[in-house]
């Protein structure tokens, strides 16, 4: 059965084991255009445009009648330089004027961008430029274009036989590319490398028309406006929830704030400033960044007005009760309404969204039992604030379009709160993994996506647990990561970031921590963590294990790879400076 005829109502409905969003829109009724050009072509004749800012919040405006026409240059720079439609074009830039010149002109030269992050540590810089070539490698990239700093960087340690262009020198091109839009609905519009977490990173490819479906579903949901809905983000545009925030709100019509990552974690609370000085009405971010800008208005009282905001969306990572409760409440007295805040599930094997809460409706949180989790794979509910209790975030009812069923180990539909595999179909699944159809046939079955990500199913929507291929087993009871590590991060002395997992063969688990400057002695702070572990969950870890700032590896979004972390572990290349056993 197609998912777009199953029903026709945005109501929850079961059948055969299977959630189903309703009908989904289609974004030549939506936008007027079904690639990516063609949306930037119709939305160059409105007023709207994005507003890039920096840490400080200086501006520089780009009116989508610039872009469109700075992207039809580019790409006449592109053509210059022998790439043709369908060519991958890979672009290594942080978001800029130059970069999205750049991003837009690849798509207007009817070629396939193919995003890659920049080093974010020197530490990890000769494994970031070996995973840079790969990629490029792996998806036979004719041409590279990077930020105009980095050009000479780059230069010398990329394969000569692909042209090394410049953001700026792109856009200096003077000669407009003439001529019909190069590139059809159902043409390859992207690849979308996977974060990483827990394996190598693979190229979801994805063509226009999936792009602009799933960028229409989110419109819809998010219920923007044109006249009055303004989007701010500084989420990283080679990270699938950033590119479609801007291709849905370009493809709409509606105002853009882009900020740049590193503008972000430099100054945290520019992103908050640019809500409340831009009149906000939706923005999205990971978890962290709401703890994040929770503590600065904690500790940076201000003046600041967040009553616009109508969608803060979280997701890409664990979403935390207490983090978003923070939040909340420092918000709240700029005039934050609580329903703002909105869980999200989504990945990019399905382009972005999967499933998200309604707005305006109340954030929801299931309160399970750990013990039921662990051992039956039933979350079965408990009175919030008891000491079983496991606080998770409901993430609402699947997208319009999107179908999603939970399945045992044998692919056998599980009923309401039974703890399963998350499998999606969606008419924006991904076409493939790109040049693996091996690892694509693992995953994709009978039109269905196999996630890999563990959760159930109950009345009030989807909940996510955690990760299969990380699970924990020891003793016959299931250990999820995410609660060791939630636990040990809170212990004093100890960084935000933790790694917990098994060792392969044995039912031994490992808990590697960083330590904060100025932290006590590391046997002391292993000592602690191990003890706050065994009070809080029961069961403690085979052993504590700290190690060097920067030592546990994390993908180009800041995502923990325990897999990574354990391999380093064994191979006794992770910097341990303190080891305590049970």
């Amino acid at each position: 059965m197609s998912p777009q005829g199953q029903i026709t109502t945005g109501e929850e409905q079961v059948m055969s084991g299977a959630v189903h969003g309703g009908e989904y829109p289609r974004p030549e009724g939506v936008f007027g255009a079904a690639t990516v050009p063609e949306a930037l072509e119709r939305s160059a004749g409105t007023a709207a445009g994005i507003t890039v800012v920096d840490r400080h919040l200086e501006e520089t405006p780009l009116p989508y009648a610039l872009l469109a026409s700075s992207a039809r240059r580019v790409a006449a720079g592109l053509a210059e330089a022998g790439v043709v439609p369908g060519d991958r074009v890979a672009l290594i830039s942080s978001t800029s004027p130059g970069f999205l010149f750049s991003l837009f002109g690849v798509w207007r030269a009817g070629a396939v961008p193919v995003i890659l992050p920049l080093p974010h540590r020197l530490s990890d810089l000769p494994d970031t430029v070996a995973e840079i070539n790969r990629r490029l490698d792996h998806v036979d990239a004719r041409a590279v274009v990077v930020a105009d700093a980095f050009g000479d960087f780059m230069s010398g340690r990329i394969d000569a036989r692909r042209p090394v262009l410049g953001c700026g020198e792109l856009s200096a091109v003077r000669e407009e590319l003439a001529g019909p839009i190069a590139v059809a609905p159902d043409d390859l519009g992207y690849l979308q490398f996977t974060s990483g977490t827990t394996g190598a990173a693979r190229a979801v490819a994805l063509t226009h028309r999936q792009l602009l479906t799933n960028a229409a579903v989110c419109c819809e949901r998010l219920r923007l406006d044109r006249e009055r809905s303004v989007h701010v983000s500084w989420l990283p545009l080679y990270h699938d929830m950033g590119l479609i925030s801007v291709l849905a709100g370009m493809s709409y019509g509606i105002r853009l704030v882009l900020q740049s990552p590193e503008a972000f974690l430099s100054r945290p609370d520019s992103w908050v400033d640019a809500l409340s000085r831009y009149r906000a009405t939706s923005t999205v971010a990971p978890n962290f960044a709401y703890g994040l800008a929770a503590r600065g208005m904690r500790l940076a009282p201000r003046e600041l007005d967040l009553s616009a905001l109508e969608v803060c969306g979280d997701g890409a990572e664990p979403i935390r009760a207490a983090t978003l409760e923070r939040f909340v409440a420092a918000g709240s007295r700029h005039g934050l309404r609580p329903q703002a805040v909105t869980p999200m599930y989504g990945l990019a094997e399905a382009t972005l969204a999967v499933a998200m809460g309604e707005v305006d409706a109340p954030l929801a949180w299931d309160h399970v039992s750990r013990e039921g989790l662990q051992t039956g794979g039933v979350a079965r509910p408990v009175a919030p604030g008891s000491p079983d209790s496991r606080a998770l975030a409901v993430c609402g009812h699947p997208v319009p379009g999107v179908s999603v069923q939970i399945t045992d180990e044998e692919g056998r539909a599980l009923g309401d709160r039974e703890v399963g595999e998350i499998c999606v179909r969606s008419p924006a699944l991904m076409e493939g993994y790109w040049a693996e159809p091996e690892a694509t046939a693992r995953v994709v079955r009978d039109g269905w996506l196999r996630t890999g990500d563990l959760g159930y199913r109950m009345a009030d929507g989807l909940v996510v647990c955690g990760r299969i291929k990380d699970m924990i087993i020891v003793g016959g009871r299931n250990l999820y990561p995410e609660d060791y590590e939630h636990v040990a991060v809170k212990v004093e002395g100890v960084r935000p970031v933790c790694a917990a997992f098994a060792v392969p063969g044995t039912e031994r688990m490992i808990v590697a921590v960083e330590p904060v400057k100025g932290a006590d002695g590391p046997e002391e702070l292993a000592a602690r963590v191990m003890t706050r572990l065994r009070e809080q969950l029961g069961h403690a870890p085979d052993r504590v294990v700290v190690v060097a700032k920067d030592s546990i590896p994390r993908t180009s979004s800041g995502k923990v790879q325990r897999g990574r972390c354990r391999e380093r572990y064994l191979a006794g290349e992770l910097s341990v400076v303190a080891e305590l056993a049970r």
